[in-house]
């Protein structure tokens, strides 16, 4: 099975977890953990120097008035 783009890029998928931390899906299986915080450009970033494209993403906005 093919999981390249029409621009020839591997697809990638971002997850963010409920605590504010994130992964990041590769081709082949490789993952990548961001810690809390970490934005989602620099997210994006890291995955275009790998040579991949996000695809896919999995986000969630913060609630208001969360604490912690």
């Amino acid at each position: 099975m093919d999981y390249r783009l029409f621009n020839g890029k591997p697809r990638a998928t971002l997850i963010q977890r409920f605590d504010g931390s994130s992964l990041l899906f590769g081709p082949n299986g490789k993952t990548i953990e961001f810690h809390i915080g970490t934005t989602v450009h620099e997210i994006h970033a890291e995955a275009e120097k790998l040579g991949w494209m996000i695809a896919i993403t999995h986000l969630h906005k913060e609630r208001e008035g969360r604490v912690g």
